[in-house]
Parts: structure tokens; C-alpha cells; sequence
């Protein structure tokens, strides 16, 4: 558990850089047959439990003391999730041209890098990741229901645009840099009332990538985002449905696969056995064997990790200076909490604008965002953070960065 936390909160962290999607409302205008160029990013990193200094040790480096431990130890539940959504997204949207006759469709080409984590784990994980196995006693440790999951991807994609409604669909190319996945179906772990041999139950699976190679896994997503407006109160409303990432990629480089049996209760080895091997992998004491642990190279198909999003949006034509959004996010291929969000948008001027929402659910619970957006006539710009506290507070529960440009032309 351990190994996989120090592995997972770094190389999510620093292999983030931008992301699309976010609790923030996406911006309806009236240039749908215009040429545009569209870049979205975000980095955000959530969680329940850990807090941002605790997430910052662990990934750029330092020491965590026991005051640290304690106070993330008050704040752990008796089961945490903790998340890491990153990526860039360039857009092209050729509103202007005709692809066909009919004068209906056009064309639109996309890139983008992308990195999706995110592990559940329980308060007893925790404590043997961060204190080890002293504290148990005669209690047992309860692992049930760990997951760890995570992929860092690309894609490129060419798609149809609808020009009178703005709806497309696309579909991709993705290269995966990484990826791996874990599950603890059934984990116990206890001592021995005279400290000196340890019990243990587990029945799960955890595969990964391994290696630098920049590819080791090829295969296709679609992208599908429709837009329908429907009567609102004493006015009309457009809501967009999206589908991003729906897909499945081939990993032709062997991941590694470790398959503990679930059926097999063991409390044969002892501390001591432990403490003194210098090979604990060795021909003479495995531990490995000894937990009954399957360890073997695979190639498999894996799944993209798609997201489908339902939001109320804001329209930049509207003469209301305030306006409300909403929607729904969630991740179905990982297993992520749904996420819900509402907010309010103002214009001060007509080219300049606030945004302030509150999100829940997700790899985190509640949380509070601010975004503040210029509308050009030919540049947008949206700058803002979907944590206000995790932005200004060593604290908080994660940290988020959120930028939007578009260009008209």
C-alpha cells in the first residue's frame, strides 16, 4: 500500500498539467459557424481526507513528522477517496467550411494529454501505510474495498460538427503512456497475541505498466457532445449532454500482475523471518510464495476512463446579467462517485465576468470555486480554481488550477 501511494500521488501531480472538464459552466455564444481555436485545461487534485500539505510532502518531497501523521489520521474516515483529473485539450473547429452539400456539417480536428487517478482506501490502510503494523495489537486490520486505478494517455481525433447547434462527434486515436488498476476484494490482516507472526487474508488483483517506453498500449475513444435547448421557467435554457474518452486501448507491453488467493489463510512466517532475510524474494524465503501470491506478465484490453456529463449552460447572448448553471459528472468505467455542482454566473460588463459554485460528491465531498472570465469578440479568456480554500489554505482538501482560451477568426 505504501509503495503504491508514493508511486500514484507523485506521478499524478507532476504528470498533470491541464484538464477539460470541470464544475465551472461551459459559455454558449452565437459564433457556431465561425473558425475557432480552443484550448481547456486544469490540474486538479481532491480528496476526503488528505490534506494538501500532507498531498505536497508526498509528491515534491520533505518530511512528514508524527504531527502530521496525527492530525491526517483525525481527519481519515472509515473509508477515503482520494483523486488526481489532469490534461490539455486543443481544439480546432472549422465553423466556416462545408463538409458536405447539405451546408449542415463541418469539421473539427483535436489533441490533447491526459492523466485520471484516483484511489479508495480504508482508515486502516492508511494506518499501516503511515505507522506500520505496532498499532494494531489484537485488532485486525480491515483492507476490504481498497482500489487504486489510474491511466496517463493521449489522444488525437477528427470529428463532425453540427454548425446550427454546435453538437459533434469524434473519434480518437489514444496512445496510453501508463496504466494500472488494483482491487482488495477481501483483506484482513492481524497479529498474533505475542507479536511475533501476523495472519493475513486477501483476495484481489493489482496490474501495472512498466518501463519508460512514451508507448505501450494503442487504442480508440469517442467524443460526443449534444446540445438541446428546451423551454426554462419564462425562457429557454440549453443543456449539454457529453460523452468524452468512450473506449478501449491494447496494452501490447506485458503489465506486471500480482493475484493474492483469497482462499488461502496464512500465519506461517514470522517477524523475525521477515526482519532478518536479505532476500525476501529469494529462493529461500519468499514472501511471495508464502502469502500464496501469483505473479505473472499479461497483455490485455483495458478501458479508457470516460466520463458523461449532463449541465444546464450559461448563454453569453442573454440580456441577464446573472444566470444559473448545474449538471452531473461521473466516471463509469472507474468507479468514481458521481459528482453534482450549481452555481451563479454574473456579468459586470458585458466582457467581463464572475463565477462561484459549490460541488459535491466526486473524489471529495464539498467544495467551493471561483472563476473570473473576459468574453472578446474575438478572444475569451476564463481563469479560476474549482478550491478556493485548497487555494489559500495549507488545510484544505486539494488544490485546482483552471484555464479556457478560445479564438475566433
Amino acid at each position: 500500500m505504501k509503495k503504491l501511494l508514493f508511486t500514484l500521488i507523485p506521478f499524478l501531480i507532476t504528470g498533470s498539467s491541464l484538464f477539460a472538464q470541470s464544475t465551472f459552466p461551459v459559455i454558449r455564444d452565437s459564433l457556431l459557424q465561425s473558425n475557432r481555436l480552443l484550448l481547456n485545461g486544469n490540474m486538479d487534485v481532491t480528496g476526503t481526507s488528505l490534506r494538501k500539505e500532507f498531498v505536497n510532502t508526498l509528491a515534491f518531497g520533505g518530511y512528514i513528522d508524527s504531527e502530521m501523521k496525527d492530525r491526517t489520521l483525525k481527519s481519515t474516515r472509515g473509508n477515503n477517496r482520494i483523486g488526481a483529473f489532469a490534461s490539455g485539450e486543443l481544439t480546432y473547429v472549422s465553423g466556416a467550411s462545408n463538409l458536405f452539400k447539405s451546408g449542415k456539417y463541418s469539421w473539427l480536428v483535436k489533441g490533447g494529454y491526459y492523466v485520471v487517478g484516483n484511489v479508495n482506501y480504508t482508515k486502516d490502510a492508511f494506518k499501516l501505510t503511515f505507522y506500520g503494523n505496532s498499532y494494531l495489537g489484537a485488532d485486525t486490520a480491515n483492507l476490504t474495498g481498497t482500489r487504486i486505478s489510474g491511466m496517463q494517455f493521449q489522444k488525437a481525433g477528427f470529428g463532425l460538427y453540427h454548425k446550427k447547434t454546435g453538437s459533434s462527434l469524434t473519434l480518437n486515436v489514444v496512445n496510453v503512456q501508463n496504466q494500472f488498476a488494483g482491487y482488495i476484494r477481501k483483506g484482513q490482516l492481524s497479529m498474533d497475541p505475542n507479536m511475533d507472526s501476523i495472519s493475513l487474508r486477501l483476495n484481489g488483483d493489482m496490474t501495472y505498466s512498466k518501463g519508460k517506453e512514451f508507448s505501450k498500449g494503442l487504442g480508440f475513444a469517442i467524443d460526443f457532445d449534444f446540445y438541446l435547448k428546451v423551454p426554462w421557467l419564462k425562457d429557454s435554457a440549453t443543456f449539454q449532454f457529453t460523452i468524452q474518452n468512450l473506449g478501449a486501448a491494447y496494452m501490447f507491453e506485458s503489465q506486471t500482475r500480482y493475484s493474492p488467493d483469497s482462499t488461502y489463510r496464512y500465519s506461517g512466517f514470522t517477524l523475525d523471518q521477515i526482519k532478518n532475510s536479505a532476500n525476501m524474494f529469494g529462493d529461500d524465503f519468499s514472501l511471495l510464495d508464502s502469502l500464496n501470491v501469483e505473479k505473472k506478465e499479461v497483455k490485455r484490453w483495458v478501458m479508457v476512463p470516460a466520463y458523461i456529463q449532463v449541465m444546464k449552460l450559461v448563454d453569453l447572448e442573454s440580456a441577464k446579467k446573472l444566470q444559473t448553471f448545474f449538471g452531473i459528472r461521473f466516471y463509469p468505467t472507474i468507479g468514481i462517485v458521481p459528482t453534482g455542482f450549481a452555481g451563479l454566473f454574473y456579468r459586470f460588463i458585458p466582457r467581463l465576468s464572475a463565477s462561484a459554485n459549490l460541488a459535491f460528491g466526486g473524489s471529495s465531498t464539498v467544495r467551493g470555486g471561483l472563476m473570473l472570465g473576459y468574453h472578446g469578440s474575438k478572444v475569451g479568456i476564463q481563469l479560476g480554481t474549482d478550491d478556493i480554500y485548497g487555494l489559500v489554505s495549507k488545510k484544505g482538501f486539494g488544490q485546482s488550477a483552471l484555464i479556457r482560451l478560445s479564438w475566433v477568426f
